[in-house]
């Protein structure tokens, strides 16, 4: 399915605990949070041979990426026989083909061209 920008008003996401570590929105993850990314390459953390808390970040109150989708409006709409009720959701995978992992500022970046 193709995916363009969203020109329809985007949904304001609701901010939660960790799903994993149960932290707040503006806390630090746990040690062995599956949902914490790496602060040096934003990918899983559990798997980036850092260790300690050097490459910890921040719960934001949103899935990684999430933020970024909406902010670029990199949204996909369910399936075409969902419910036009449904709201958007975030596309990840745009997310990753288009932008990269900004170490300074903590986020996923679109890539200059």
């Amino acid at each position: 399915m193709a995916t363009e920008p969203d020109t329809d008003p985007k949904p304001e996401p609701k901010l939660t605990p960790c799903p994993d570590c149960a932290v707040r929105p503006g806390r630090l993850h746990l040690h062995g949070c599956d949902v914490a990314r790496c602060a040096d390459t934003g990918l899983q953390r559990l798997g980036c041979g850092h260790g300690g808390i050097r490459c910890n970040t921040v719960w934001t109150g949103l899935w990684p990426g999430d933020a970024e989708c909406f902010e670029y409006g990199f949204l996909i709409k369910p399936g075409p026989d969902a419910s036009p009720d449904l709201e958007p959701l975030p596309d990840i995978n745009r997310l990753y083909m288009e932008c990269d992992w900004d170490p300074a500022q903590q986020r996923m970046v679109r890539r200059t061209l």
